[in-house]
């Protein structure tokens, strides 16, 4: 690839952003099984000036470039509240060094996730990618693999389903929900994601706000609980304005998954798409969304990477006396 640099993206790259653009999305086209895999899925041009303007976003943006011309990107956003990073976008062309690419990409992300404090940085691919190997060799590790399933549109039920027990969630419902969490998702990925209450509001959107700490959902998104003799039997998310589901049943639950998923399309409203992701260790969920209409949309691999985070050096400094 001759001399190149690996810089942040900036809005005079709007040329070179454009036209590699174009150069992946003739890798796409090569792919005709009805879905955009490709090398990468494709990013949106009209995301450029949110990509290069990190200040408005919270989204940190590297490129590799040579000659103006860009041959990879990368692009991460931090949570809100939280000292995480997600890498939203890792986009290369399919050179001969593209995995040399991948890896001063993430390691030129990974430096600036330590300066900023940053303690961990998460990572998704599909699973048949081939970066898959590439970014193992800068320290991300595989703890979970997800199935994303797609309709392309949410019918409206003249019935929807009647569930004994469900509500609307409460504030006071986070330690419950932290049991449920602890119960149902295994170990190897609480290890990666969240292993204590702490970590877990982070995860689930608890941050600090004027004086103590929060929970805000936002009209967005609204939460369900169902209850159970000593802790909730499953925990079901609908986001509005991603049309997403989420659902978190008990281990062994004889609750049905899909009369829960019903009242989450019920409250997206039908005319639009949904989109809903089941994680490898969520039995019966697969099979409960291919009832309800839902086609695979894609298999993925999630990817973790902890940082060490600098810690200012301790001196002690004599006082003197007045």
């Amino acid at each position: 690839m001759g001399q190149s640099v690996i810089r942040a993206l900036r809005p005079t790259d709007v040329a070179a952003y454009v036209a590699f653009c174009r150069r992946l999305d003739e890798f796409v086209k090569l792919d005709t099984d009805g879905y955009q895999r490709g090398w990468r899925a494709v990013p949106e041009v009209a995301g450029f000036i949110e990509r290069s303007l990190p200040l408005a976003s919270r989204r940190e943006s590297w490129i590799r470039i040579e000659k103006g011309e860009i041959f990879g990107l990368v692009a991460a956003r931090r949570r809100v509240g939280a000292d995480v990073w997600d890498v939203d976008q890792l986009d290369v062309l399919p050179t001969a060094d593209a995995d040399r690419t991948v890896a001063e990409l993430l390691d030129n992300l990974l430096g600036a996730a330590v300066h900023e404090g940053i303690h961990k940085v998460f990572l998704r691919l599909p699973e048949d990618d081939p970066a898959l190997d590439w970014v193992r060799r800068v320290g991300f590790f595989p703890y979970c693999r997800e199935e994303l399933f797609y309709r392309g549109e949410v019918p409206a039920l003249a019935h929807p389903p009647t569930i004994p027990g469900l509500r609307s969630r409460r504030p006071a419902d986070h330690q419950p929900l932290f049991q449920l969490y602890s119960a149902a998702v295994p170990f190897r990925v609480r290890q990666a994601e969240a292993m204590t209450l702490h970590e877990w509001r982070w995860l689930d959107g608890w941050f600090p706000r004027g004086v103590g700490i929060g929970f805000i959902l936002g009209p967005a998104r609204q939460d369900y609980v169902l209850s159970g003799e000593t802790r909730p039997r499953a925990w079901l998310q609908v986001n509005r304005r991603e049309r997403r589901l989420a659902l978190l049943t008990e281990p062994d639950s004889a609750c049905d998954p899909s009369d829960l998923l019903r009242i989450g399309m019920v409250q997206l409203a039908g005319g639009k798409p949904a989109w809903c992701a089941v994680r490898d260790y969520q039995v019966g969920q697969a099979t409960a969304l291919q009832e309800l209409g839902f086609l695979s949309a894609g298999r993925f691999v999630l990817f973790a990477r902890a940082l060490a985070v600098r810690v200012p050096e301790m001196k002690l400094v004599p006082i003197r006396a007045s």
